[in-house]
């Protein structure tokens, strides 16, 4: 994908997170996904044994038009910049926060590298959070939920305030990108009702073994491309 690809298609309008083989990376793309996410460097280990060595090998094999993310808690400048190297992706997820000097630093090694930002929308609270993702630091911020139960913050299959998050959407200087418990059967009424640029899922369209489910991918695109074409179509 070249950078002016890049620049036409952001933010992406239908991600895939959690993506471990170039098998499911081209089905995503044939189902008219626009991103695929890569979860590396996470604080419990490879995740469904995604290795950098072998996302980068899936990267380098990517179908035309397809955006790879990479979705990683490193929250060094110098770590992220070796991590995006090696696997060549070509926009960031910082999932777990990076200090503004760290993200100024790197954006001057990876000017090119698209970033996002995780908001866990909660409360109110989220509205503060999400207005200090501003460029020229932040190319998009993501919305995503925690499992009160575990700690734990996305990939838990759990909605949060769609109301809140369409407070975000309405204030934000940045595009939005809608995650958390997205899957077939809500994404529809997750977009008219929040109207983000773009809906992430990961749990939503997963097999009980982590990778993913052709069928919901195929499911999930088709219901969000239908919200997205009604909600422009009444703009």
């Amino acid at each position: 994908m070249t950078q002016d690809s890049i620049q036409d298609n952001w933010p992406p309008k239908i991600q895939i997170a959690g993506v471990s083989s170039l098998q499911e990376a081209r089905f995503c793309r044939n189902a008219g996904v626009e991103a695929v996410g890569f979860t590396l460097e996470l604080p419990r280990g490879p995740h469904d044994g995604l290795t950098t060595d072998k996302a980068a090998s899936i990267i380098r094999a990517l179908p035309e038009g397809l955006l790879p993310v990479i979705i990683t808690y490193l929250n060094s400048a110098q770590a992220a910049f070796k991590l995006m190297a090696a696997t060549s992706g070509q926009a960031v997820q910082f999932h777990g926060g990076i200090p503004v000097s760290e993200l100024q630093v790197f954006r001057r090694l990876c000017p090119e590298i698209r970033t996002i930002g995780r908001v866990t929308v909660m409360g109110e609270e989220s509205l503060i959070a999400a207005a200090e993702f501003k460029a020229p630091l932040w190319d998009a911020i993501i919305l995503d939920s925690s499992d009160p139960a575990t700690g734990k913050i996305g990939a838990t299959g759990k909605t949060h305030d769609w109301s809140i998050s369409a407070q975000i959407v309405r204030a934000a200087t940045v595009p939005v990108i809608l995650a958390g418990g997205l899957k077939p059967d809500n994404v529809r009424q997750a977009i008219l009702t929040v109207r983000p640029h773009g809906v992430d899922a990961h749990t939503g369209v997963e097999n009980p073994d982590g990778t993913r489910d052709f069928v919901k991918i195929l499911n999930f695109a088709s219901s969000a491309m239908a919200a997205f074409r009604m909600e422009h179509s009444h703009t």
